[in-house]
């Protein structure tokens, strides 16, 4: 037995071009379906491009970690090379003062070879002091008579001739006869020379512990 329901105006509304109450409700259920799968639709790729947004937030987060691990890596390598650089500028400058106070050091060989072959006949020298500083030279002794005066002036002569003495500074400072004459003699010291020229005077003189230091300092480098 046939179940479809007797629709006796159906006619009618064919006539009237009015649509058929089954097909209007077959239709209105097929636009929510197909409303409800677009919305679906709608709501996975919603979910999906959330899900992808927040994977890329993650990743970005991740990747900002990394380099603020990598950042605080640099600035602490760049503060132990600042440090690092720091102790070379200070040894380097340590260095230069001690080369620079070796080179301008006297060297004492040096100096009492060199007063000998200065001191002339008849003079005697008792005490040799350098003063403070390494700036001048003091020299106390006797100079026997007859002429001891003049023995004294020549003292101060070859002094002027030192090439480890400031000609312009030797000074008598004071001269009294008494068993000979006693005197008391001043004199500065020449400017350091250029480490060559200090290198070869110690040779002439005989400094060979001091040229020896010298020629050392400038196999490393730190003389010219």
């Amino acid at each position: 037995m046939s179940t479809t329901p007797l629709d006796l105006l159906r006619e009618t509304r064919l006539a009237q071009g009015q649509a058929d109450p089954a097909q209007q409700a077959s239709n209105r259920r097929a636009l929510v379906l197909k409303g409800g799968l677009l919305g679906v639709a709608l709501v996975a790729i919603s979910a999906v491009i959330t899900a992808l947004l927040v994977l890329r937030q993650q990743q970005q987060q991740r990747e900002l970690e990394r380099l603020t691990v990598i950042e605080a890596e640099v600035q602490a390598a760049e503060a132990r090379l600042t440090a690092a650089r720091g102790r070379v500028n200070g040894l380097r400058r340590a260095n230069k003062a001690l080369v620079q106070g070796l080179v301008s050091a006297r060297s004492g060989s040096a100096l009492l070879r060199d007063l000998q072959r200065r001191v002339p006949q008849g003079v005697q020298l008792t005490t040799i002091d350098v003063a403070p500083g390494g700036q001048s030279l003091r020299l106390l002794g006797t100079a026997t008579d007859p002429q001891g005066f003049a023995r004294i002036n020549a003292l101060q002569i070859e002094l002027g001739r030192s090439p480890l003495l400031d000609p312009t500074g030797v000074r008598l400072i004071k001269a009294a006869r008494a068993e000979g004459v006693g005197f008391e003699l001043t004199a500065p010291f020449r400017p350091p020379l250029p480490p060559p020229a200090e290198l070869q005077l110690l040779r002439e003189l005989g400094a060979t512990g001091m040229a020896l230091r010298l020629q050392q300092l400038q196999a490393e480098g730190l003389l010219p």
